[in-house]
């Protein structure tokens, strides 16, 4: 996993919408959700949902 695509999980975990996520780092809408859909895929989860509770539970999330 590249450090783009753990900064993308740390923030989805951290709560910011996939708009939110892409302007902050200035890349397309697309681009992020493509990001998620081949982390999900590897990670074998269906759902968005998924992938933030698995990312809350590696400590990707700055919940503090």
């Amino acid at each position: 996993m590249s450090e783009r695509d753990l900064e993308i999980l740390r923030l989805l975990a951290a709560g910011n919408t996939l708009s939110q996520i892409a302007q902050k780092l200035g890349v397309a809408y697309k681009n992020v959700a493509n990001t998620l859909s081949r982390i999900k895929e590897s990670w074998a989860v269906g759902q968005t949902s998924d992938l933030i509770r698995i990312a809350v539970s590696r400590g990707l999330a700055d919940l503090g």
